[in-house]
């Protein structure tokens, strides 16, 4: 396995989807965030199987590397708008051995600004150093770049480092999303994130809704930015446009009879 690692590093043999992030009461794209794919047909296609071996092999640094050098210039050739979001990884940020300035050098070789990058760093993931943390996420926010917290609520830190990085953004994740419309709790919960987030001055964005149901309840509980399989999938090329379906008056005209919808014009 890690000389095929190896190997996909040497060919640089990965492949960069974009999935948009919708502004859903301005109906316009917010940006996309760059998801990794291994090379087609084999084992390392899936991102979750790619970035556990790179890390078993120590070569999560030289790994992470080559995906934002690869979504950075992808972003440019395909001319998207809005931010790019780049998934880091917490551990790779505070790694001794991890180069510096590799992603301002990416963002300035593709005639990109800083500030049209937004980093991603997971709370699934441990972090051993908060501080350090602190300090290496400050060096980003000098040159301009934003800060989101991926997947808010997986882990059991997330409240405490919201407070201790104060992001530009935070992401809710799809645990506290599925089937919200059907619970409570969740709905609770995801208003108080909303609440919370206006006080801190945080965008929110909600991710992983995948159906009618839950993007609707959203809304109702004041969601402004959205992501996920229902509004759009991941893809090489994605939709640079507010789809149509999501829009209120397009819903409900889908659902008026045919009989009907001559009187509506």
């Amino acid at each position: 396995m890690k000389n095929k690692l190896l190997e996909i590093l040497a060919n640089k043999a990965v492949t960069t989807v974009f999935q948009p992030i919708f502004n859903v009461q301005k109906k316009i794209i917010l940006g996309y965030e760059a998801l990794t794919r291994g090379p087609e047909n084999t084992e390392l296609y899936s991102p979750d199987k790619l970035f556990y071996f790179a890390s078993q092999y120590d070569l999560i640094s030289e790994l992470e590397i080559l995906c934002r050098d690869k979504a950075i210039t992808r972003f440019v050739e395909l001319k998207l708008q809005g931010k790019l979001f780049l998934n880091i990884s917490p551990l790779v940020l505070l790694s001794k051995h991890h180069p510096q300035g590799e992603t301002i050098k990416f963002v300035q070789q593709a005639g990109l600004r800083c500030d049209q990058i937004v980093i991603e760093l997971s709370e699934k993931y441990p972090v051993p150093n908060d501080t350090m943390l602190s300090e290496a996420l400050a060096k980003y926010r000098q040159f301009g770049f934003d800060v989101a917290i991926d997947d808010l609520g997986a882990g059991y830190s997330g409240l405490k480092l919201w407070s201790q990085l104060r992001p530009d953004i935070v992401k809710i994740d799809r645990y506290f999303v599925e089937n919200c419309h059907q619970d409570s709790f969740k709905r609770k919960f995801l208003k108080a994130i909303f609440d919370l987030a206006q006080s801190a001055k945080a965008k929110v964005i909600v991710e992983g809704i995948e159906t009618i149901e839950e993007f609707e309840l959203l809304q109702r509980l004041g969601m402004v930015y959205a992501q996920g399989f229902y509004l759009a999938k991941p893809a090489i090329m994605p939709i640079r446009h507010y789809p149509k379906y999501l829009d209120a008056d397009y819903q409900y005209y889908r659902q008026v009879p045919q009989t009907k919808r001559t009187s509506l014009g």
